[in-house]
């Protein structure tokens, strides 16, 4: 009977290596078994405690598992006996993955969000199941994020979701991001869809519009009969499609389809004509110069006087001013920023009106345009720098066409992006500020420093990413000076600015310095910032976080850690 028992237990004694435990973790993590998986780990552990395999099995597992407060304690043992061993990237990447891992299965929105956005982050195929998870989820704000994240991914499974999305999605907002994203991601299959959607009266036009930066970013070239469906077709929409066309597709030869459309009746139809029209170089006709002194439309009106004006800046300027003079306060921020798209052929009517007008808005729109040409550089600074100072109001720029219009924001609550109109607010300002500081205004630092002193610097997350481009050195040379102010509040802001906007290294002794003596939320914007500088001094800190009681907090440095392993 000994010998029976004996037999039988032959086979797991000779089965007590650490390569074939690690074989057998491996198994169970393969097929998703992540209990039995740190029951065997566990088991080698109590084995083989002085082999650093089984430490990193039992860690992976653990990670898997979702048990990071004991996979935490055994890489500190680890990091003890192993030093060298414990900081492999692969091994702390398994770690932060199994953290976000934990996240996504949390029940609170904000924690879903935060993990979706910090796996996306790390461009890694890992975060493929947690964008299709944000892809399936019940609520419209994780699913519209989860939409714009995977447009810069755009693998088949992401694909195959935005395709079903495209068809069965009921909420705009989400819906537009589908739509961009398909274009994004030139998602050819869709175009009939698409110019179906255009053509579709009963859609919004928002969601028009998106459709046709969606088809212009897909096609090249359409082909005659194609065009001619388009600009001869009943729906205002599909006319509009034909105009972008020819501007992007630069067709010279389609002029006459543009004189036809000059003529449209919907107001949105003749102006992208009117646009395409000057963007092919062609001469200015009595058609353009009657609808720049007598449309209706204020859209056709200002489109038709800037076209007048890349001809004739005098005669063109003079039509403008009915314009730059509207009693509507929109009317007059549009005509000035396409004054300012003019380019060298408004230099002069800008100059004087920059100190002739009342309207700040004319004055700012008209600054900007005389920045890009470096003409009236001491006005455009004191127009820049008074309005900094003294309007209080909330600023967003929009767009109508190819006019980039500066003027007050009408902008509502984006729930994915937390206060985002005072971050829109934030973003437009500091583009202004780095306009000074490439001018070399000699007040341009303390119009930085009084922006960092009245601001909290609050853009966070997927808006650092989507909305700021990068600063100018000369500007951010300028935010890098004020990291020596007394100030404190002006020290941790200009760290802030200087990682969401240059990605400046300069900035970490700061944000780790002021980091244990920060509340919960500045914490979050700090180890978001470390994320974007990516510098490889941060690791130690940032696996301390990894320690931190908090779950949202472990999240985002486990995101950060992932970034900046592969930065």
């Amino acid at each position: 009977m000994l010998k029976f028992v004996l037999f039988l237990l032959l086979p797991i004694f000779c089965d007590a290596s650490v390569e074939n435990v690690s074989r057998r973790v491996q198994a169970h993590l393969l097929i998703g078994d992540t209990k039995c998986a740190v029951q065997e780990a566990r088991q080698a552990f109590q084995t083989f405690p002085d082999d650093p395999q089984v430490y990193e099995w039992l860690i992976k597992s653990l990670a898997a598992a979702g048990e990071d407060t004991e996979m935490m304690s055994v890489w500190e043992k680890m990091a003890e006996r192993f030093k060298e061993r414990s900081q492999a990237q692969d091994l702390i990447e398994e770690m932060c993955w199994g953290i976000l891992d934990k996240g996504k299965k949390a029940p609170g929105l904000s924690s879903q969000l935060i993990c979706m956005i910090g796996a996306a982050l790390g461009q890694d195929m890992k975060a493929i199941p947690f964008l299709t998870h944000g892809l399936d989820h019940s609520n419209a704000i994780l699913r519209a994020v989860a939409v714009e994240l995977s447009a810069h991914y755009g693998d088949q499974p992401l694909r195959e979701k935005l395709s079903y999305m495209l068809h069965h999605e009921t909420v705009l907002d989400v819906r537009l991001s589908v739509i961009q994203a398909i274009g994004t991601l030139q998602m050819e299959e869709h175009l009939p869809a698409l110019i179906h959607c255009v053509a579709n009266p009963k859609k919004g036009p928002r969601e028009k519009l998106a459709a046709i930066e969606a088809i212009i970013l897909m096609r090249d070239k359409l082909d005659q009969c194609e065009l001619e469906g388009l600009g001869h077709s009943q729906r205002a929409g599909l006319r509009e499609l034909a105009c972008e066309v020819i501007a992007h597709c630069e067709l010279k030869n389609e002029t006459h389809l543009l004189l036809t459309l000059m003529q449209d009746p919907q107001p949105e139809v003749c102006a992208a004509a009117i646009r395409t029209w000057s963007l092919l170089r062609c001469p200015v006709t009595e058609g353009i110069k009657s609808l720049a002194l007598s449309s209706l439309d204020p859209e056709v009106g200002v489109t038709a006087a800037w076209s007048w004006m890349l001809e004739d800046p005098e005669n063109g300027g003079e039509a403008m001013l009915k314009w730059l003079e509207s009693d509507h306060p929109h009317v007059r921020a549009l005509a000035a920023s396409a004054v300012a798209k003019t380019g060298s052929y408004g230099v002069a009517l800008a100059k004087r009106l920059i100190t002739e007008s009342q309207d700040p808005y004319v004055r700012v729109n008209l600054a900007i345009g005389l920045a890009g040409q470096r003409e009236a550089c001491d006005q455009v600074c004191i127009t820049l720098e008074e309005c900094l100072q003294n309007n209080h109001d909330k600023w967003m720029f929009s767009e109508k066409g190819i006019f980039k219009t500066l003027e007050k924001s009408d902008l509502e609550h984006n729930p994915a992006i937390a206060n985002y109109p005072e971050v829109m607010n934030q973003t437009v300002r500091l583009e202004l500020l780095n306009l000074l500081a490439i001018l070399e205004s000699p007040r341009a630092l303390d119009a930085i420093k009084l922006f960092l002193k009245e601001r909290k610097w609050g853009v966070t997350g997927l808006a650092a990413e989507t909305l700021l481009g990068e600063g100018d050195e000369t500007a951010i040379e300028l935010v890098r000076d004020l990291l020596k102010d007394p100030d404190r509040h002006i020290r941790v802001e200009a760290a802030l600015v200087l990682a969401s906007w240059g990605k400046d290294n300069s900035a970490l002794p700061t944000l780790l310095e002021v980091y244990p003596k920060s509340d919960r939320q500045m914490q979050l914007k700090i180890l978001e910032s470390l994320g974007r500088i990516g510098d490889h001094q941060a690791i130690p800190f940032l696996l301390e976080r990894l320690k931190e009681p908090s779950l949202m907090i472990r999240m985002v440095a486990a995101s950060v850690l992932i970034q900046t392993l592969n930065h």
